[in-house]
C-alpha cells in the first residue's frame, strides 16, 4: 500500500528535524543533563514538528541503550510500539472532563517498560474549561514517572494557570531555504523530477509548514507525468503565475476594470482558490515595494526580477493602499463562501479610489472640472464613490455653491436628539452584535438599486448603538451631512440588512471626539426625549432624499 511522503519521511530522531534548531538543542541538553521537567508545551503553526518532536522525545526518555540521543530501536521500549507507556490524547475529540478525569485516574500506574508514562496531548487548547480546570491538579502535583506534553497552534487560548506549569517551546515557521533542502532531498529518494523554480514556489506556498510542503509535492508528483513545473504547483494551489500577477497590476494601475473582471471570470472557470490568490498578490506588491525601496535585498532574495522591472513605476502610497485593501478583504474571504465576489470588490475599489488630481493651470483646472461634472450628471449613482473620495475633497469644496437651508435648526435639533437618544441607553452589547451585520452590505455594492446607500454607509464607521438607535461617525462634516440628508434611505436599507428597524444618525469625527469627552467624563447629561417630528417632511419626500439631488450642491454648470 501506497504511503504518503508526508508520512514516510517524518522525522524520526532529533536529527531528523528540520528548523527547530533552539528546540532540539535544548531538548538534547535536558535529557543529557538529566533535568527533564514534567511538563512541556510546544507551541506553533502548523506542520512545523511539534507532534513529531513530542514522540522522538517520549522514545529517547524511555530508551535502554541511548547513545547521544538517538534512540536505539531495539530495546522492548522502542520495539514495542503500543506499550502504553505513550498515549496521545486528541484533544479536539477527547476535550470533555470526563476523559481529563479518566487520565487523572490512570497517571498513578507505572510504565510498562520504560522509566516515563508519557502524555501527549494534542491541539490541547481544544480542551473545555472544566477540563482544563481537572488538568490543572495533576499538573501540579504529578508522580515522578510522568511527563506531560501539550500540542498546540493556539497558545493564546490556553489558561494562564496552565501555562504557568509548562516549559514552553515555541516552534517558528520553517525557513524557505530548509524547505527546499527537505524536498530536494525526498525529491532525489523518490526519483522524482522537478523544477528549481517549483520547489521555491512550493516552499513559499507553504508558508513555514513542513507538512504541507511535502503534502504539496506529493500532490504535485501525483499531477504531473513529467517534470514538475512551477505551472503544475499554481494549478494544484489554485494560484496564478508572476506574469498573470503583473498583468494584474498593470490593469489596476491602468484602471482597466474590464480586463480585471474578464481575468477572475477566467480564473473561476479553473477553480482558482480566490482566498490563495489575494494573498500572493499581496505579496507580489510586497515584492514591488521592496524592488523599489529595498534593491539590493530583493535581488538576493528574490527570483524573476526581469517581471517587477516590466511593471510601470507605481507610487509608495499607491502600494500601501493596495496592500491594505486587499488585506482587509482577505481576512473577510476567509469568513465568507462568497469569496469572487469579495476579491472584485476589493479591486473595484483600488480603481474606485482615484489618484490625486495634479493641475498644471487653470485652463486645465476648469477642464477636468467640467468633464467630472458631465461624468456625474450622466450617471450620478455610478460616481458617488468619487463624490466620498478624499482626493477629491479640495476640488469639490471650490465648488460647494451655498444654498439656503430653512430646516438648519430643525436638522441640527434632530440630531442632537438622536445622539443623547442613543448614548442614554448606549449598549455595547448591541453594538457588538450589528457591527459584523454590516458586513452583508458589501453584498450590495453591485446591485444598482442599493449600491450607492450600501457604499455611503461603508463609508463610515458605526460608533454606538442603543436597542432603537445608531451613531454613524465620518471623516468630515460634509460626509456626515449627506448621510444625514438621506437617513430616510438608509434607514430602509439597514431594516432590510438587520431585520429591524433602527433610528439613525451621522455626525463628523471631530464632533464626536467632544461627544465622547462628554459621554466618558459625564460632564454632560444624556437624557432621552421621545421624537415628535415628521423627518419625511423636514428632508423632503420627493427631492432632499434622492441619490441624484446630492450632487446639486457641488456641480457647476459651464
Amino acid at each position: 500500500m501506497y504511503q504518503a511522503l508526508y508520512r514516510k519521511y517524518r522525522p524520526k530522531t532529533l536529527e531528523d528535524v528540520c528548523g527547530q534548531d533552539t528546540i532540539v538543542t535544548i531538548l538534547k541538553n535536558s535529557i543529557k543533563s538529566g533535568k527533564i521537567n514534567h511538563a512541556y508545551l510546544f507551541a506553533g503553526p502548523r506542520g512545523t514538528g511539534k507532534t513529531s518532536v513530542a514522540k522522538i522525545f517520549a522514545k529517547i526518555v524511555n530508551c535502554e541503550n541511548l547513545v547521544n540521543c538517538i534512540p536505539c530501536n531495539k530495546c522492548t521500549s522502542c520495539t514495542q510500539v503500543n506499550n502504553g507507556d505513550i498515549i496521545e490524547i486528541d484533544a479536539a475529540s477527547n476535550n470533555g472532563v470526563d476523559e481529563i478525569r479518566e487520565l487523572r485516574n490512570n497517571v498513578n500506574l507505572v510504565p510498562s517498560y520504560g522509566k516515563y508514562k508519557v502524555y501527549i496531548i494534542d491541539e490541547v487548547h481544544m480542551l473545555t474549561t472544566g477540563a482544563f480546570n481537572a488538568l490543572l491538579k495533576t499538573l501540579e502535583e504529578p508522580p515522578a514517572h510522568i511527563i506531560f506534553i501539550l500540542a498546540t497552534t493556539d497558545p493564546h487560548k490556553i489558561p494562564e494557570t496552565i501555562l504557568s506549569r509548562c516549559q514552553r517551546l515555541d516552534f517558528k515557521k520553517i525557513s524557505n531555504k530548509a524547505i527546499v533542502e527537505n524536498l530536494r532531498k525526498i525529491s532525489k529518494l523518490e526519483n522524482i523530477e522537478i523544477e528549481e523554480e517549483a520547489l521555491n514556489e512550493i516552499a513559499q506556498l507553504s508558508d513555514g509548514g513542513m507538512r504541507d510542503s511535502v503534502g504539496m509535492l506529493d500532490q504535485a508528483n501525483a499531477y504531473s507525468s513529467k517534470k514538475i513545473s512551477i505551472k503544475d504547483i499554481h494549478d494544484i494551489n489554485g494560484t496564478i503565475v508572476p506574469e498573470d500577477m503583473k498583468n494584474i497590476i498593470e490593469y489596476i494601475f491602468n484602471n482597466n476594470l474590464d480586463k480585471i473582471l474578464e481575468n477572475i471570470d477566467k480564473y473561476n472557470d479553473k477553480g482558482k482558490n480566490f482566498v490563495k490568490l489575494t494573498e500572493e498578490l499581496i505579496t507580489f506588491i510586497r515584492n514591488i515595494l521592496l524592488f523599489k525601496k529595498a534593491p539590493e535585498y530583493f535581488k538576493n532574495t528574490q527570483k524573476n526580477i526581469e517581471i517587477y522591472e516590466k511593471l510601470p513605476n507605481i507610487e509608495v502610497n499607491q502600494l500601501l493602499r493596495y496592500i491594505e485593501i486587499l488585506n482587509k478583504y482577505s481576512f473577510e474571504m476567509k469568513n465568507n463562501n462568497n469569496t469572487k465576489l469579495l476579491l472584485e470588490l476589493a479591486l473595484i475599489k483600488i480603481i474606485s479610489e482615484d489618484k490625486p488630481v495634479n493641475i498644471s493651470n487653470k485652463e486645465n483646472e476648469q477642464k477636468t472640472i467640467k468633464k467630472e461634472s458631465e461624468i456625474k450628471i450622466q450617471n450620478p449613482n455610478k460616481n458617488l464613490q468619487k463624490q466620498n473620495d478624499q482626493t477629491y475633497e479640495e476640488p469639490q469644496k471650490k465648488l460647494i455653491v451655498e444654498k439656503q437651508d430653512d430646516n438648519y435648526e430643525l436638522k441640527k435639533k434632530i440630531k442632537q436628539i438622536r445622539i443623547d437618544n442613543t448614548l442614554s441607553n448606549f449598549s455595547k452589547r448591541h453594538l457588538m452584535e450589528i457591527l459584523p451585520n454590516l458586513e452583508n452590505l458589501n453584498n450590495m455594492l453591485l446591485d444598482p438599486d442599493y449600491s450607492s446607500i450600501a457604499s455611503m454607509i461603508l463609508d463610515g464607521k458605526l460608533k454606538a448603538a442603543s436597542d432603537e438607535y445608531l451613531i454613524f461617525v465620518y471623516k468630515n462634516e460634509r460626509l456626515a451631512n449627506l448621510f444625514n440628508e438621506n437617513i430616510l434611505s438608509i434607514e430602509n436599507l439597514l431594516e432590510r440588512t438587520f431585520g429591524k428597524k433602527y433610528k439613525i444618525i451621522a455626525t463628523d469625527i471631530e464632533d464626536w471626539e467632544k461627544i465622547k469627552l462628554e459621554f466618558n467624563k459625564k460632564t454632560r447629561k444624556f437624557e432621552y426625549v421621545k421624537e415628535n417630528f415628521n423627518l419625511e417632511e423636514i428632508l423632503g419626500k420627493n427631492k432632499n432624499n434622492s441619490i441624484e439631488n446630492m450632487f446639486e450642491e457641488i456641480i457647476e454648470y459651464n
